[in-house]
């Protein structure tokens, strides 16, 4: 995160917060330092519990991104890549953590994993979007206890799909091998893995939505390469624009889904062409849910609201003991861009990639990083959404998601 020093409870806090899922704050160089490298992070300006944005990240439809219409047509040129409002199959890889107490990284740090994929799923049952599956992986935490608190989600909600469990490790940053020569690719195989290739199978196209580390993701795409070529596209929260850092209510962070495990993000975007859509940090920090409205789900007399609620309590002190003022729901931008895609800002782009050890970058690295932008043209194109078309577009986001949970909607 950038030099300054944080307090104690900061630095416990930043693993928590979440970017893409957790955020890790430990300190801040200024925007002027960070902007002499050659690409940073961009920084959204959420100072407030309402919804901001700073610079484009409202956008007309006319404006300088591509905006998409109410008839689903780019606002410019060309058409954006569409769904069919939730009828298409899709697959949920995730690290969905709610209601864990400590364990985030990985089990690494002792501060509370984050809550996101938990209101992801319920903003998708809500919305009655076909999911055939939920695998489970690492990420906010282990994924045996994520498989714990995933399981008690979906019963809470009432959904019978598949929970299976998926990647318990990130992939190797280098291939490996052994002395006589064999290959080890197919050691990251797990139970989702083979539950996605079998679902790929038999749905001969399907939509990953991809809200935790890409992990399994990349070892379906190695290891089936022809059930592989049946995904229809990977939509992800992952990325942000070049040039400024990522900032949360004036904290530095990092893209946590990336730096859990940048291979794998490597090996979906520059091994193969799975269509890819990535839900940058300018539009997913958007919309903010304030504290004090997810402290009130706890006592609410429905059962859905009082679960979600008081399995958020952890993280909601833990961020109100660090000042935090809201939390954005950053993987649920995710799902409403299958549920209303017309409502985010979203152009082609090409991508830049640093690659380096799993789960330890803080946000004052810059060694493992992953940028979005137009600007990159030595790459695949693939779509980045940065925003919302409209103000009144994040608030409608910001009710469904609390809608999805029962939660009173003002």
């Amino acid at each position: 995160m950038r030099r300054r020093r944080w307090t104690a409870v900061s630095r416990t806090v930043a693993m928590a917060v979440g970017l893409l899922a957790p955020v890790a704050l430990c300190g801040g160089t200024g925007v002027a330092r960070t902007a002499e490298r050659s690409a940073t992070h961009a920084v959204p300006n959420t100072a407030a519990p309402s919804l901001q944005g700073k610079g484009n990240a409202f956008l007309p439809r006319g404006g300088s991104e591509r905006g998409f219409r109410h008839d689903g047509r780019a606002a410019d040129s060309g058409s954006p890549e569409r769904t069919n409002r939730g009828r298409e199959p899709v697959i949920l890889s995730t690290d969905m953590t709610m209601g864990l107490t400590t364990g985030n990284r990985n089990g690494i740090a002792t501060s509370v994993p984050d809550i996101d994929d938990a209101y992801a799923f319920a903003l998708a049952v809500a919305h009655r979007l076909d999911v055939r599956g939920v695998v489970v992986t690492m990420g906010n935490s282990m994924v045996k206890p994520s498989m714990v608190t995933a399981r008690a989600t979906a019963k809470a909600l009432g959904s019978r799909v598949p929970v299976v469990q998926g990647a318990n490790v990130w992939l190797p940053v280098r291939p490996q091998e052994t002395t006589g020569g064999a290959d080890l690719t197919d050691t990251c195989v797990n139970d989702g893995v083979r539950f996605m290739a079998e679902q790929l199978r038999r749905t001969r196209g399907l939509t990953i939505l991809a809200i935790g580390p890409l992990t399994d993701v990349a070892c379906l795409s190695m290891n089936y390469p022809a059930e592989a070529r049946h995904i229809k596209r990977v939509v992800a929260l992952v990325g942000s624009k070049p040039t400024t850092p990522l900032e949360l209510f004036g904290h530095p962070a990092v893209d946590f889904n990336y730096i859990m495990d940048p291979r794998a993000e490597a090996v979906v975007l520059e091994q193969t062409s799975i269509p890819f859509t990535a839900i940058n940090f300018e539009l997913s920090s958007l919309a903010p849910i304030p504290l004090a409205r997810l402290r009130a789900l706890a006592t609410s007399p429905d059962p859905l609201a009082r679960f979600f609620g008081r399995s958020s309590q952890p993280l909601v002190a833990e961020l109100a003991a660090a000042g935090f003022p809201a939390k954005p729901i950053f993987d649920a931008a995710v799902v409403w861009h299958l549920i209303r895609p017309e409502d985010h800002v979203c152009r082609q782009v090409g991508f830049r990639l640093r690659t380096g050890s799993p789960a330890i970058t803080q946000a004052d690295d810059d060694n493992v990083t992953d940028w979005f932008s137009p600007e990159f043209t030595d790459t695949r194109r693939v779509t980045a959404c940065t925003g919302f078309t409209s103000r009144r577009a994040a608030a409608e986001f910001q009710h469904a998601v609390l809608a999805a949970v029962h939660g009173a909607v003002r």
